[in-house]
């Protein structure tokens, strides 16, 4: 199909509907074709990745505007526009930062990139020196009763950490082998920050971030964005490569592996490294603005349900096998179609059908959530009027299962509000398979857990129709290794849209549920209190 064919197609779609009478169904009918469109339309080279604040992010930002338009959606944004504009700053990182380490006349300078990945985002002399002190985990929780700062004041320090959380092991501290929020490496910074530190170095281990070194050192090449009004952003910070941070120990006296049988201790209090260290980085950076698409379906009632996914992915980056264009169709283009498919839908259906909706195609998701926590910042609808929000991310491109993926909070809430549904369809929910790489905290739904909304990642799962068992295990594997944040990362012969579908109609019932639940239902609810900012 070319790309004057895909337009041609898409403005089809557009015209048929609004061409379409409304329907009295208060659960419409999700079109597979029509998710199929937008996916292709997305994930098209046209859009060259959808980069944020580029001109194909700017393309996929049109359109879906104007799908929210031809379905009758009403201007969500900013201004009376359906835009809303998330401004940012962007932080380029320094191709010759340094670490320098001291003691006794000996002395280590670590190598940008190989060593360490540092971004400089509020150093405007570029260069911090400092004795490092180490924090154990850098976490601070009252409701787990673990606190790694014992009141230490850290304002103006350099502080170390290790990655994820303590206790792994044991089922009783935190979540076990299941990343809680306060292993989230961003967690840790932001805190750092509000304690009025100058600089983190988080330790970088395989095992303790679930992904090797080339993910982490991709903050020592591209440029990092952060909200501009942001109030928990460290001057500097970023990781330090396991090698590297072993240098730095032995230098102060200790290794790792006494550091972390210390860091382990519920009574661990703060350790003063003897050591001097310069960390060199220039700051350079420039106002960015990114764009939010937000339409709002009145319905019957002020309850309002969200639903959203992001549409920004990694735009034209480093060549891999001669492409340099990261579509993202699984990573987000599936979600984003199945959001503008829902909005179709719902356009259809009698205003007194559904509760009231605002649809929300998030930007800067790819750059830690940012659009999704300027929207819980500035609403489209008081918070206090939202029951709950469905969130759409690499959503299931590869046809209908027979169960039914659901990361979220709170999870007796949600299993309530989906059983209805799922028992009807002979579907099992199920949870995070790999609890461990914090999926949680790594898409839109934690901003609105973060500001005390119920919130769910939801997806089709791995046991698929017509196909033998286990092949949804291996196929999301083989995505994951070989398509995810990756050039391959295109529409293939294998998508099957039925699934987008089935979700879709699923999504629709829970819709439903979640608004005519008793408000405030969840307020106090212990899963939420956790997470909240």
């Amino acid at each position: 199909m070319t790309r004057l064919s895909i337009l041609a197609a898409c403005l089809a779609l557009l015209s048929s509907c609004v061409s379409r009478p409304p329907t009295a169904s208060a659960v419409p009918p999700v079109d597979a074709a029509a998710i199929e469109a937008h996916v292709r339309f997305l994930a098209d080279d046209l859009l060259e990745g959808r980069g944020i604040a580029t001109r194909g992010g700017a393309l996929a930002a049109a359109y879906q505007e104007a799908v929210f338009r031809a379905a009758g959606l009403e201007p969500g944004g900013a201004d009376g526009g359906y835009a809303q504009p998330v401004p940012m700053i962007a932080y380029r990182p320094d191709p010759v930062a340094s670490i320098t380490i001291e003691r006794d006349a000996v002395r280590t300078v670590l190598a940008t990139g190989e060593d360490f990945a540092i971004v400089n985002c509020g150093l405007p002399e570029g260069v911090l020196r400092g004795r490092p002190l180490f924090v154990g985990y850098g976490i601070e929780s009252a409701v787990d009763g673990w606190d790694d700062f014992k009141g230490a004041d850290v304002r103006g320090r350099i502080l170390v950490a290790f990655v994820n959380e303590p206790g792994r092991d044991d089922p009783k501290r935190f979540g076990g082998r299941a990343l809680t929020l306060h292993g989230r490496w961003r967690t840790k910074l932001e805190l750092a920050a509000r304690k009025g530190a100058a600089g983190m170095l988080l330790i970088h281990t395989d095992d303790d971030a679930g992904y090797d070194w080339a993910v982490a050192r991709s903050t020592a090449t591209k440029t990092t964005l952060g909200l501009a009004d942001d109030p928990a952003r460290l001057p500097v910070g970023g990781w330090m490569r396991e090698p590297a941070a072993r240098q730095m120990l032995r230098l102060a006296g200790t290794d790792v592996e006494t550091l972390r049988r210390r860091a382990e201790q519920r009574s661990f209090r703060p350790v003063e490294l003897p050591v001097a260290v310069e960390i060199r980085s220039r700051l350079e950076s420039h106002p960015v603005e990114g764009r939010n698409v937000v339409g709002v379906l009145p319905g019957a009632t002020d309850a309002t349900v969200m639903l959203t996914a992001h549409y920004d992915h990694l735009g034209v980056g480093r060549v891999v096998d001669g492409d340099s264009i990261y579509n993202g169709a699984v990573d987000n283009c599936t979600a984003s179609a199945l959001l503008l498919a829902l909005a179709q839908a719902y356009g259809r259906t009698p205003r007194e059908s559904h509760p009231t909706l605002v649809f929300v195609a998030a930007d800067a998701e790819e750059e830690g959530l940012l659009g999704s926590i300027w929207q819980t910042r500035h609403p489209a609808v008081p918070l206090e009027r939202v029951r709950g929000v469905v969130n759409f991310e690499m959503a299931n491109p590869w046809g209908r299962t027979r169960d039914l993926m659901v990361i979220g909070a709170p999870r007796a809430a949600f299993a309530r509000w989906l059983e209805p549904s799922l028992a009807a369809r002979g579907m099992r929910a199920i949870g995070d398979l790999v609890p461990e790489q914090g999926f949680l905290f790594r898409s839109d739904q934690l901003a609105w857990l973060q500001a005390g909304v119920p919130a769910a990642w939801v997806d089709g799962g791995m046991d698929y129709e017509g196909r033998p068992e286990g092949w949804g295990v291996r196929r999301h594997a083989e995505y994951r290794s070989r398509g995810y944040h990756h050039p391959d990362d295109e529409v293939t012969a294998d998508f099957d849209y039925a699934g987008l579908a089935q979700l879709g109609d699923i999504a629709t019932e829970l819709v439903q549920r979640m608004a005519a639940d008793e408000p405030g239902a969840w307020k106090d609810d212990p899963e939420l209190a956790g997470m909240k900012r």
